[in-house]
């Protein structure tokens, strides 16, 4: 009986592997093994010692070689399947095939089929068949159809490197080793890292890491709760791990590197300390409102509108409490004007209030014979009158000095989004169009996609947010512009005048502006969601869905609270809450130690 090595790569996309007579996969064709070695049972030993030496390698992207021999327990044929049809799948996905060719090799039937098996896959360049002599006497007995391609004999003093070089395989020695560029001096729970670079040592003379090469990191002991993206790809020989941060404190960690065929690399072990202790609340020159709930900057960021359960309440600039009104259900939406905010509640009440304490509460009549009435779209145009749009495709005009609400247009196939332009509104339908109205009239249409996040003025544009797509409107020419997200499917936006941030399902997200060039990158939570941003995005705080809010400083977050915390329009206040209190600060008192300090190497 003979044994044969294979080795096979993946199939081509679309197709799926083989299965043998006894429901074992098969290798794939295409290079899943990197050798399969073809010998007669009476030569095992040659075959074994041959298979130990070429498995001490390493492949050319650094990685372990898969070497098949028929009896490994690790690289042969499975255990109950049929090893002819296994065979007959293994061979055509073998990169090479070594035949060691010996008296009794050409002596047996299962050789001389995988010799020829072998012979018909060799390219007409040859390298696929790589015969080894191993008795001098078996020269006299190779086939006329493979005797013109030349073997490597066993009596040179150097043929395992022969061999190894026929193969594609390189001596362990050569491969790439990691190491960290820098040490991590200690980080802090929920704080954002420096950025973590692993470099690819390689040696002389040896090819860089091939173009999907990746590296992974991990932390010891792994309750710390290293999050963020854990596999990067390689860029030349570096990796670049920008947005790490540790769930949990632990006394001392260690971050840890692999990659394929690589030692892993370890850092030195170093703290992750307790957030922060929040700002002192009881120094004089700082303002504590005594009010508990979510906080909102108005447009001038100075006065404050509270939200507590329910019970909107304003503050002024001077920290005096100023009007309330009751929302009927949670909050669907929030607006900004000029110098008023809007929020709209999920049975189509709308609550308007301004800086010096002035509130009014609207109910949106509901569509006759309709059972819901829920805002899809709220917005303000430049006079500070405020636009809400119904899914059932109502827009109601509304303003803060009285009267009742003024029905505008009806959008037949409902309203995702809308944004009021110089002459008139541009309403997003829940079919995924967009339609221009002046007058009330509808004009222009554009077709975007199903699910429209958000809608903002941004400049001389109007930005869209799909889910998919982002897609950018010249309202003055018409033109649309439409470019893929450049993360994944959005799942939270935060549109403003100057920039729009958005979040997709893993936490991804960026910060662009009306060129759709990307400001910033960042990385959070699952499920979180941006709440507030200034400074061209340099910051932002964002609500985790366990009701943490989180400010984030150039991309990592630096400030982690329990509660919520509102960032003003121009990026000079944060209102902290402590669940009974807010308190207003500069950011710049917040995530003292937040960036975790870095020593060379």
């Amino acid at each position: 009986m003979t044994t044969a090595g294979h080795d096979a790569a993946t199939t081509s996309a679309g197709h799926g592997a083989p299965t043998t007579a006894g429901g074992v996969t098969a290798p794939p064709a295409g290079g899943q093994w990197d050798v399969f070695i073809s010998y007669a049972r009476e030569d095992y030993i040659q075959a074994k010692d041959l298979h130990d030496a070429l498995n001490g390698c390493v492949t050319a992207e650094g990685g372990a070689p898969k070497i098949y021999l028929d009896v490994s327990r690790t690289s042969g044929t499975p255990l109950g399947v049929d090893w002819q049809s296994f065979l007959e799948e293994a061979l055509p996905g073998s990169r090479h095939v070594v035949a060691l060719y010996s008296q009794t090799y050409f002596d047996k039937p299962v050789c001389q089929w995988e010799l020829h098996e072998a012979y018909k896959l060799n390219p007409p360049e040859g390298g696929r068949l790589i015969p080894l002599l191993i008795d001098p006497g078996a020269a006299a007995k190779v086939p006329y159809i493979v005797n013109r391609i030349n073997w490597i004999p066993t009596t040179r003093p150097h043929w395992i490197e022969e061999v190894r070089r026929a193969v594609g395989l390189r001596t362990a020695g050569t491969r790439t080793t990691l190491r960290f560029d820098a040490q991590a001096g200690g980080a802090v729970v929920g704080h954002t890292l420096a950025p973590v670079t692993v470099i690819g040592s390689v040696p002389d003379g040896t090819p860089q890491w091939p173009a999907d090469a990746a590296v992974t990191l991990s932390a010891e002991p792994a309750g710390a709760g290293l999050t963020g993206t854990l596999t990067v790809p390689v860029e030349g020989n570096t990796a670049v791990f920008a947005d790490l941060a540790f769930r949990g404190d632990a006394a001392e960690v260690r971050l840890v590197a692999s990659a394929p065929g690589c030692e892993p690399a370890t850092t030195a072990p170093f703290p992750v300390g307790a957030p922060d202790e929040p700002p002192a609340w009881n120094e004089p020159d700082r303002p504590a409102l005594a009010a508990r709930g979510r906080p909102v900057f108005f447009p001038d960021g100075r006065a404050l509108a509270v939200l507590d359960g329910r019970t909107l309440s304003v503050h002024t600039a001077a920290h005096e409490s100023g009007g309330t009104a009751e929302l009927r259900e949670r909050p669907r939406l929030w607006a900004r004007g000029r110098r008023l905010i809007a929020v709209a509640d999920w049975s189509g009440r709308v609550v308007l209030a301004d800086p010096d304490g002035r509130v009014r509460a609207v109910d949106l009549p509901a569509r006759r014979g309709a059972r819901f009435n829920v805002p899809g779209a709220l917005a303000f145009d430049a006079d500070d009158t405020v636009y809400a749009g119904l899914w059932g495709g109502t827009v109601w005009r509304l303003t803060l000095d009285g009267g009742a609400p003024e029905r505008v247009l009806e959008h037949r196939s409902g309203v995702q989004v809308l944004t009021a332009v110089s002459d008139g509104l541009l309403v997003g339908g829940l079919d995924g169009g967009l339609t221009r109205y002046t007058g009330g009239r509808a004009g222009a249409e554009h077709v975007l996609e199903p699910m429209l996040l958000a809608m903002a003025r941004v400049r001389d544009f109007v930005l869209v947010v799909g889910e998919r797509r982002i897609h950018r409107l010249d309202p003055a020419g018409g033109r649309l512009l439409q470019v893929s997200q450049p993360i994944g499917a959005i799942t939270a936006t935060l549109p403003g005048e100057e920039l729009t941030a958005i979040v997709d399902a893993g936490g991804h997200g960026v910060c662009f502006d009306a060129e759709l060039a990307v400001r910033v990158g960042f990385h959070t939570v699952p499920g979180a969601r941006p709440v507030a941003a200034a400074r061209g995005g340099r910051l932002l705080v964002l609500a985790h869905p366990d009701g943490s809010h989180a400010l984030v400083r150039d991309g990592r977050t630096t400030y982690v609270s329990k509660h919520p915390m509102a960032l003003s329009a121009d990026g000079l206040r944060v209102a902290v809450s402590d669940g009974e209190r807010i308190l207003i600060v500069p950011p710049e008192e917040l995530g003292g130690g937040g960036p975790a300090r870095r020593e060379r190497a």
